[in-house]
């Protein structure tokens, strides 16, 4: 079991400091999950290109950060939050890739705090 690190709603208003320090607020930090089903499992020089070109192609260019790898991952961005249009982008160049049978690609979330069950 995981543990789950809900915040509870404020007795007061946090300051602006605080805020930012719990990203929260104006400072939440939004980003998206996505998980990928291969046609065929992947040799390790397949997944090194797709990760090279992910990089080159998307991440590096949005100032994105990728967690994860060639199944499945997390994207946030460096700065601020991730918006539908690099969402969306992300999206579009997985359905460029031949070799991938299914993508997922979540809506947007809380990249610092689960929701509560």
């Amino acid at each position: 079991m995981t543990d789950l690190l809900v915040l509870p709603p404020p007795k007061r208003s946090r300051s602006r400091r605080l805020r930012k320090k719990l990203h929260i607020g104006e400072f939440q930090v939004l980003g998206f999950d996505y998980e990928l089903t291969w046609r065929v499992a992947p040799s390790i020089d397949v997944q090194d290109r797709f990760i090279d070109q992910l990089l080159e192609d998307l991440v590096v260019p949005r100032a994105l950060s990728l967690g994860g790898g060639g199944n499945c991952g997390f994207v946030v961005a460096r700065r601020g939050s991730v918006t539908d249009a690099d969402r969306a982008a992300f999206e579009s160049w997985l359905g460029r890739w031949p070799d991938l049978a299914e993508i997922k690609v979540g809506p947007l979330r809380d990249a610092w705090y689960n929701e509560a069950s």
